[in-house]
């Protein structure tokens, strides 16, 4: 989804503007694409909710039970994915 865009001016700490770069160049990809990227992803952290996502796939698939484990597992996509 292409959405139109704004210059703003915002203050970076350096080192996370050089973990940026690295990461763009590593990717071949632009600053902003990166920077963006992580400002969407901001709150897809671990919480325990989804650890105990986590566990229940792990779980599910140590007993066997794989199909129930992928359905486990693509919820939790569902739920992280923007």
């Amino acid at each position: 989804m292409k959405t139109g865009t704004s210059p703003k001016t915002l203050r970076i700490p350096n080192d996370m503007i050089a973990d940026i770069e690295r990461v763009a160049e590593e990717k071949n990809t632009t600053f902003s694409d990166v920077a963006i990227d992580r400002m969407r992803q901001n709150d897809n952290s671990l919480t325990p909710a989804v650890l105990a996502k986590v566990q229940t796939i792990i779980n599910l698939s140590k007993n066997g039970e794989i199909e129930e484990a992928q359905r486990e597992a693509n919820s939790l996509w569902a739920r992280i994915s923007i």
